[in-house]
């Protein structure tokens, strides 16, 4: 009987340790912290944080487009399911950041 293959393991072991240290961590500012202090340097750094998620969104849409020319030149008969899929996280993506502009100016 063949072994299976198990070497992706590893990273996702890895990917999943540092998920949860962060989890972890993020817990921990909560219940330590306080939070109208949190609120304060969240409102004084939004600037940087909403550079930060551009960043984030500028290599997602990076990767995700150079993945996209793969997996349609391997399955074309998924472009309309694709389709549908990147409306959807794009919905998703523009919801959260107009709620977090949104709350951010509740808070002012």
């Amino acid at each position: 009987m063949r072994r299976p293959d198990l070497k992706y393991l590893r990273p996702l072991g890895h990917a999943l340790i540092w998920v949860l240290w962060l989890l972890f961590a993020a817990v921990m500012v909560n219940v330590l912290g306080d939070m109208q202090s949190w609120r304060s340097w969240v409102r004084d750094h939004a600037l940087g944080l909403l550079l930060w998620r551009m960043g984030l969104y500028a290599a997602l849409i990076y990767g995700w487009l150079r993945m996209r020319a793969r997996l349609l030149q391997r399955e074309p008969e998924n472009r309309p399911r694709l389709h549908r899929t990147e409306v959807a996280g794009i919905a998703a993506l523009v919801l959260l950041e107009v709620s977090n502009t949104l709350s951010g100016l509740e808070a002012s």
